[in-house]
């Protein structure tokens, strides 16, 4: 008998064409070998929400680092190495999320997690998927996959949630985009990339023009009258009025903030800055700000504001 042509892409012809960005493709990849990655994290884990939590983070970090895949010929074996160490940590930490878990066999270049997506030609389904989470999820995936102040006691001081409320919010989060990626992988929005780009510009010209008594009530105006503003533990404060009088003794002060990083999924951007301080007055605000947007009719609705010891982690990553 000859030999029977192989039917459909070979594995290593849908690593070639995810590493060069096609989601569908990688989507296809992993559905494909789903049910062998979860029989091996039974055999690691036994049966219980363990092992598909696993499975998910192998997912997610095949969907980040595809393109670190020297040789598509071994993604299999690749996959189940990724797969591998997700279970040992799960082990080792008690069930604690291992989505920045480092890929094996490779030298740590710590690069992060935004410097990998940003070079990833994936990157617009990611944000397109974080934008169909509803929003509480979005916002804390944001703030612990791409921003700054990953820690989870950090997470719950921006957000004002208690920790255990983090840790559930980013296990659902991991279990939705794993299952979008399964299940609609290659549908990705077009105009993703460029809602980005002007969400991005946007909110570069707001608050820099917050420092400018001529752009300041413009500026100011984005923000709902009757604005829900949320300082950590602080009692909730209603009214933009806050934010204004705010501003205002910032500017007064010599206080400058700069946009660091602006990151957005559908009605929720995070944007974290730090604040320059005039010479006279070193000390007259912290270093570092994150700020968690939500939109409603085209205003902030809801603003959370954290002041951090520390500026962004942007150079570092």
């Amino acid at each position: 008998m000859g030999h029977q042509a192989h039917i459909g892409p070979t594995d290593a012809e849908l690593a070639i064409a995810a590493r060069a960005g096609d989601c569908g493709c990688l989507g296809l990849l992993l559905e494909r070998h789903r049910a062998r990655l979860y029989a091996a994290a039974l055999r690691v884990l036994g049966y219980g929400p363990e092992a598909e939590d696993a499975v998910h983070d192998t997912f997610l970090i095949a969907l980040k680092r595809i393109g670190d895949l020297e040789d598509p010929q071994a993604v299999v074996g690749w996959l189940h190495a990724v797969l591998h160490r997700c279970c040992l940590r799960q082990l080792r930490r008690g069930r604690r999320e291992v989505l920045v878990a480092e890929i094996p066999d490779r030298p740590d270049e710590r690069p992060g997690v935004e410097e990998r997506l940003e070079k990833a030609a994936l990157r617009e389904w990611v944000w397109d998927a974080l934008r169909k989470l509803p929003e509480p999820l979005q916002a804390t995936a944001m703030l612990r996959y791409f921003g700054s102040y990953p820690s989870y006691e950090e997470l719950a001081a921006i957000l004002a949630i208690p920790i255990g409320t983090v840790r559930s919010r980013l296990s659902e989060a991991k279990r939705k985009l794993a299952e979008m990626l399964l299940e609609t992988a290659g549908l990705v929005d077009s105009d993703a990339r460029l809602r980005s780009l002007e969400r991005r510009r946007f909110y570069e010209e707001v608050f820099r023009g917050l420092g400018r008594p001529g752009e300041r009530e413009r500026c100011l105006d984005h923000f709902a009258e009757d604005l829900h503003l949320v300082r950590g533990a602080a009692k909730p404060v209603f009214g933009r009025s806050f934010v204004a009088r705010e501003v205002i003794e910032d500017a007064e002060a010599g206080v400058i903030l700069e946009p660091q990083r602006i990151l957005g999924a559908g009605q929720v951007v995070v944007i974290e800055g730090r604040f320059v301080n005039p010479p006279e007055d070193p000390f007259h605000c912290p270093p570092g700000v994150a700020f968690v947007v939500f939109q409603r009719n085209g205003k902030v609705g809801r603003l959370h504001i954290h002041l951090s010891p520390r500026p962004p982690r942007i150079d570092d990553d």
